[in-house]
């Protein structure tokens, strides 16, 4: 393709109906693109590219990006079944809950082994963070947490000062913390997960830390909550799951408010038996009624018959 500026492509992609857009400064001219892969959904798309552009120092170089955003081409929507791409899989679970917070950790640390290794990347030993991987000179560092609170946060923060100590170097490397995806049955509750997401996407994307969540039953399944790892094979295995986790959320918000209303309804089942066997009792205190009645009818003397009244005065 001829040289264009980011401003260009920009413009040429909404002309076809896609409002998505270069995560480059708008005068810098674009030498080439390449899409690697895309994901439509009803009004959306998502592309991962590889796009060639010249650097502030006039020479060409390369990056690949996830852009996404609206679309204004409607087709008609089937819905597609997305095929996970990794080569092997592990065993799911029968449940989403975790008994302990050391059977939660060692959990999600073999999902995130299993999928770097099934990338080709070798686990290697690195004190730096709680699992390091490797290929081809490019580093993964990986910090494990439970639950997306305070503690989370300084792992985050410990990898921001790795990779600052790394300097010129750090850009060879990815970095990512990597949590339950569901974190209630370990004391947290889904919207201050989600809140602290919310709170620290922007920074935590700025120093290029990912934050991953292994799904609870399927330990093959890990949801991307901000960046992308810069390697190709695993922007393509998350650009997949990513489409996943809207709905997976749906649904467990559904099934959860589905079991709270059954306990309630369980509870109040129970008051009201409770309530119905405690008048019954009460009333069945007072025994036979004089006039022979039934059982828990009140045992009080009949009141006395009325006074007489007087005599009507001769006329």
């Amino acid at each position: 393709m001829a040289n264009v500026t980011v401003a260009e492509v920009n413009k040429a992609f909404a002309a076809k109906g896609l409002h998505i857009t270069l995560p480059l400064a708008e005068d810098v001219v674009v030498a080439g693109i390449d899409i690697l892969e895309r994901q439509k959904t009803p009004g959306s798309i998502k592309v991962l590219m590889r796009v060639k552009f010249i650097n502030e120092k006039g020479r060409e170089e390369q990056d690949i990006f996830v852009c996404e955003g609206k679309t204004d081409v409607e087709k008609k929507f089937v819905r597609k079944t997305y095929e996970l791409p990794k080569k092997t899989l592990l065993p799911k679970r029968d449940h989403i809950t975790f008994e302990s917070d050391a059977g939660a950790l060692e959990y999600i640390k073999q999902a995130i082994i299993h999928l770097l290794q099934d990338k080709e990347y070798p686990l290697l030993e690195n004190p730096a963070s709680d699992l390091y991987f490797e290929k081809d000179g490019k580093g993964f560092y990986i910090n494990l947490a439970l639950r997306l609170d305070d503690a989370a946060f300084e792992r985050a923060k410990a990898l921001v000062e790795l990779r600052r100590s790394l300097r010129e170097k750090a850009g060879q490397h990815d970095f990512g913390i990597v949590v339950p995806s569901i974190q209630e049955s370990l004391g947290l509750a889904l919207r201050l997960q989600e809140r602290w997401v919310s709170r620290n996407q922007d920074y935590l994307s700025v120093q290029r830390i990912g934050v991953y969540g292994v799904d609870n039953g399927d330990p093959n399944t890990i949801y991307p909550f901000t960046i992308y790892p810069s390697m190709l094979e695993l922007k393509r295995y998350f650009m997949v799951t990513s489409q996943q986790w809207a709905l997976v959320r749906s649904r467990y918000v559904l099934e959860r408010a589905r079991k709270e209303r059954e306990a309630a309804g369980e509870s109040s089942d129970m008051t009201a038996s409770f309530t119905g066997m405690g008048m019954a009792s009460m009333g069945g205190m007072g025994g036979m009624s004089p006039a022979g009645g039934t059982p828990g009818q009140s045992t009080l003397p009949p009141l006395p018959p009325p006074p007489p009244l007087p005599p009507m005065p001769d006329a």
